[in-house]
Order: C-alpha cells, then structure tokens, then sequence
C-alpha cells in the first residue's frame, strides 16, 4: 500500500496468515496490525450546485470577512509589502478537498497555475477531491482570493493537495498515509507542510495511544515530521481540539520536536475551550504558537459566501500562510531561522506556557528581526 524510506516501513495488504511467513522473513524486523483494509469504496458526493449570488463585498475591508484572522498576526502588514507566498510550496494534508475544483475563491489558484497536483494515499490514485471537505476549507484560510470577501494568508503561494485521512473509519493506516504524505512533499521539495489531523484514540481500542507515547519518538508521525524538518521543510500541525476533554493534551505528531503545533484562541485573544494543551510526555512546551480559532471565516461549499467554523484545524493554516508570506521575504533563511524569529516575535516569548505556548506571533516585528532589527 505504501512504503517509506525515511521512517523504513511497508503498509502491507494482506491476510494475517501470510503476514505470519512475512514476519519470519530476515529483513523483516516486526509486523504490526494497522487496520482493516476497507473494501466498499469511499461515498463518491456529487458536486453542489453553486449558488452565483456572492456574498457581500465590502470595498473597504480588503480581506473582507477573513480581516481578524490575519490582521491579530499583522500578517498583512507583509502583504503591504508584497509578501504574499509566492514562489513558496504547501503541501495540504487533509482529508479531502470537495468543491475544490469549482468554487470562485481559488479561481486564482486555476488560473495562475498554482496548483500543482493532488494525491490520495487512502485509494491510491489522484482524486482528492472526493469525500470530506475539511480540507477545502482549511485551504480557503490560506488560498482564498475575493477581495472584499475572503482573501487568505498566501494567495500567492503554490499548493500540493494530499488525502491521507479516511474519513470512513480511524485506524492506524491513516498514520502510515500520513508518513507517505510527508515523504510524496519532500520529493516534490516542496517548502511548508500543513496539517490539520491528528492521533490519539482509533475505532480499534487497541491501537489507542497513551499519553506517555507523546513524547515525540513513539509515533511513526512525530519520527516522520521531524525528518521532513530536518531536510528543510517547515512542518505544521493542529494541536488539537479536546483541550476541555479528558485526554486534553495535544495528539500526535503534534508531539514532534520540530513540528510546529498550532493552538486555538478566541477574538479577546484568550486559549479557546477546545485548544489542546501541553506538555508533551517528555515536558516540552506545546503548543508553540497560537492563531485564531474560534468563529473563522471560511470559504462556503455550495455558494461564493463565507461561513464560520471553529477549531485548530483553522489555526494552523492561517499561520502556514504567514509562513510562506514571510520565507519569500527571505528566501535565503533557514527554516530553523524563519521558525526561530516567529518565536520571538511572539507575545508572551519570555514567559511561554503549555496553553498559548510562545503565545500569538508578530510577523511584522518578524520581518525586522529576519532583517536584524
């Protein structure tokens, strides 16, 4: 189904009979059990009509109904400077990207060339556009161009589509797709990795995490994102949302070492309910940074209108975007150095916690620490 060099594993289809001779073989250092193999198809959704009436457009609000979501990070005072991501690569790891091929914000995208291809590592062919939309809208906080409408946080930027989630169970495999989508980036060289998923609890019981495993070395994620890291990609994940459940830690591969995790807060700025806390099982400070997660403007599915969702699912990309706006500031920079200045830049850097982390970045004052003011 998949393999992977970078963490050394094969997702093998088979009867567990056979999977018993595999195990024997020399090579073979063990054989674990990572889900079923789902042979009715995944439920094929017919595109909705588009309702053409567009939403309201306000002349005076470029970023229309996504202002908030950028202007807390003064991400469009990179903007004003012509940092828009251009010239910069994002993978979107996600579960599907429904009415992604005809809804108006990302005629930009079509247009110009930016989208450099889709993948699906759940059926094996490169329909991402079926099933869930998540995906979809976690691109709108990014890609999204209608002025006065919805204008996201690169709409200059070039992006990779991967489905690795399965959204008709949650198994182990979605893990190993996970991994495959970060090896598929890094062959492509692409720059920045989004994702909004995340591990904990699966339909089968007893592939559960435990908290004591989020300690960045137990999970073929978190061991995955820290390669992609090291060979100078920037990777980004939610940090979750069951900050107000039990579990209330982050998932994995949150618990990566370099894996930037995104929490959530509200429009007064505080940690919203659902955020995920640290720290990790081996006490680091998670998340890292914070953005807005709470009452998000996001690209509507059936109609060139916005609608509002809630989640670090949210969060991460809006952050992935600003990224992406300000490596094109300085291309020549590390992604060891871009992520270092968004760190400092943020609010509460010299007091973090595991609620807001370094708390909410400036990349404004970014920028000027990247210039060496």
């Amino acid at each position: 189904h998949h393999s992977s060099s970078l963490v050394n594993v094969a997702a093998v289809i088979d009867e567990k009979k056979q999977m018993e001779v595999v195990e024997k073989l020399p090579f073979v250092n063990s054989v674990k059990f990572v889900g079923k193999y789902l042979t009715r198809p995944p439920r094929m959704r017919q595109p909705l009509p588009l309702d053409t009436l567009m939403g309201p457009i306000d002349p005076a609000q470029y970023y229309g109904r996504g202002k908030l979501q950028i202007e807390i990070l003064n991400g469009d005072k990179l903007h004003e400077r012509g940092f828009r991501g251009k010239g910069k690569l994002i993978a979107v790891l996600d579960g599907g990207f429904f009415q992604l091929d005809s809804l108006p914000f990302f005629d930009s995208l079509r247009i110009n060339g930016r989208i450099l291809g889709s993948r699906d590592f759940v059926e094996g062919d490169s329909l991402a556009t079926e099933g869930s939309a998540h995906g979809t809208q976690v691109l709108s906080t990014m890609g999204a161009n209608i002025p006065g409408l919805l204008v996201g946080t690169a709409p200059d930027a070039d992006y990779l589509f991967l489905k690795t989630e399965d959204t008709r169970a949650e198994y182990l495999i979605e893990v190993c797709n996970w991994v495959a989508g970060i090896e598929y980036a890094d062959s492509l060289g692409i720059d920045i990795v989004t994702s909004s998923l995340g591990y904990n609890q699966f339909s089968d019981k007893e592939m559960n995490y435990r908290y004591k495993e989020m300690n960045g070395i137990s999970t073929l994620a978190a061991l995955a994102a820290d390669i992609g890291f090291n060979k100078g990609m920037i990777v980004l994940t939610s940090a979750g949302n069951e900050g107000h459940t039990r579990w209330k830690y982050i998932d994995s591969p949150a618990d990566a070492v370099n894996i930037l995790a995104i929490g959530a807060i509200d429009d007064e700025l505080k940690r919203a309910y659902f955020s995920s806390i640290g720290p990790t099982a081996d006490g680091r400070l998670k998340p890292e940074i914070v953005a807005l997660g709470m009452q998000v403007s996001v690209a509507a599915l059936n109609s060139v209108r916005t609608s509002i969702e809630n989640g670090t699912s949210l969060s991460t990309p809006i952050i992935s975007g600003l990224i992406a706006s300000l490596w094109q500031a300085y291309p020549e920079k590390s992604n060891k150095e871009i992520i270092r200045a968004v760190f400092r830049s943020a609010s509460q850097f010299d007091n973090p916690d595991n609620q807001l982390g370094y708390g909410i970045p400036d990349f404004e004052k970014a920028f000027f620490l990247l210039q060496g003011n």
